[in-house]
């Protein structure tokens, strides 16, 4: 029954995650008792059809479930679509302030400091953001509006989940945002700013010591990351598929990783601050593959942990 598990899901997912394992299996085993009983009485029934005719919008069967003794910001009736607007809301802003710094960046002679003055403004744009959009619902509840976006719901415009855990759109953003500066850097749009001063000489033209076909790969897989996190921001809920599809993702971040750090070395500079810094140059390797020992330990433990919940979803 796919469809009544992701009808579930999308209720259980507006919910605290603490309380939605719990909850899941109480409403799951009630929707498919009501169902088995309907169709008794008409065998022919499919599970859209039942859920066409018996089932509101899972926001509002989310909302009978939490209004008695809960506490919000706005109304009840009100309390998950402003949630929902809110997490969307900060997801257009903080995209338009990624492409507002990117531009003004390649726009400026300092790029990083233009770019980076540009997102220090973006908390204060989700501030006013959230009040705008709470503005707009307590003026809706005290004008007595109903939530009438929220009628006429069909089972066809239910979008299919295997779990309800949500996306974190603050994740995807940052991934967003790593991987654009990234294809920026390797594109030589925005240079590395010089960082160390070795006997008062400023390094800047650093080497890394890759072959070709592995800055192809890096490029090929940080296009697709920009494409999958801009399509996971439109999603509030994980996926098999969108599981399955960061796991192999991650799988060929691994590999590429994996092979980046052993090369040896790894950082060298242009010939004529060889000299300068030749004593460093051990240093500053180790350093640097410490650094992607890190990322590809971050990048292990979110790949266990979709496969996790893909072995959990399969029992």
């Amino acid at each position: 029954m796919k469809l009544l598990k992701a009808y579930v899901h999308q209720v259980v997912s507006y919910h605290p995650p603490a309380d939605r394992d719990e909850l899941f299996a109480e409403i799951y085993d009630a929707v498919c008792e009501e169902y088995t009983d309907q169709l008794v009485q008409h065998p022919a029934l499919s599970e859209a059809e039942f859920l066409n005719t018996s089932k509101q919008h899972p926001m509002k069967y989310a909302t009978q479930l939490a209004a008695g003794g809960s506490s919000y910001l706005v109304g009840p009736q009100f309390y998950f679509s402003f949630l929902s607007t809110l997490k969307t809301g900060a997801s257009i802003t903080a995209g338009i302030f990624l492409v507002l710094a990117v531009v003004s960046a390649l726009a400026s002679e300092n790029h990083w400091r233009t770019f980076f003055q540009v997102l220090f403004e973006l908390p204060e744009a989700l501030l006013w953001v959230g009040a705008m959009i709470l503005g707009v619902f307590v003026a809706m509840e005290k004008g007595g509006e109903k939530a009438n976006w929220l009628e006429g719901w069909k089972a066809s415009d239910l979008k299919m989940a295997d779990g309800h855990q949500s996306i974190s759109r603050g994740e995807s953003f940052f991934d967003l945002s790593f991987s654009t500066i990234a294809l920026l850097w390797i594109f030589d749009v925005i240079p590395v700013p010089s960082v160390i001063n070795h006997n008062d000489v400023w390094i800047k033209e650093w080497v890394i010591l890759l072959p070709d076909w592995c800055w192809v790969a890096a490029v090929a897989l940080l296009i697709f990351d920009i494409g999958f996190s801009l399509f996971r921001m439109t999603r509030n809920l994980w996926t098999s598929r969108l599981r399955l599809t960061t796991v192999v993702t991650n799988a060929l971040w691994l590999a590429l990783l994996g092979f980046i750090i052993s090369q040896s070395p790894l950082l060298d500079v242009a010939s004529s601050s060889t000299k300068t810094i030749t004593d460093l140059m051990p240093l500053l390797n180790k350093v640097l593959k410490g650094g992607l020992m890190v990322v590809l330990l971050i990048i292990t433990w979110d790949t266990l942990n979709h496969i996790r919940h893909l072995l959990k979803q399969e029992n």
